[in-house]
């Protein structure tokens, strides 16, 4: 359980890092959450990263049907 909850966290970090355009400048915006607790709020969300669906990823759900569907310049504010 604890593998599976770490493995997630370092997959987010790894998520928001590349959909935030880390490192272009100081007033960049905020990446868009994109792990919930629920299938229907991952759902919701995966139009904002280009995408459709919702993956399980440990004990929290993703935006997007696959892992790494995400789309260039989707995921940011």
């Amino acid at each position: 359980m604890i593998k599976i909850t770490v493995i997630a966290a370092l997959v987010l970090i790894g998520f928001s890092a590349a959909c935030s355009n880390a490192g272009s400048g100081a007033g960049d915006p905020q990446p868009k959450q994109a792990m919930f607790k629920t299938r229907e709020e991952a759902e919701a969300a995966a139009g904002g990263f280009g995408c459709k669906g919702a993956h399980k990823m440990g004990d929290m759900w993703m935006v997007c049907e696959k892992h790494g569907e995400v789309k260039p310049n989707h995921g940011n504010n």
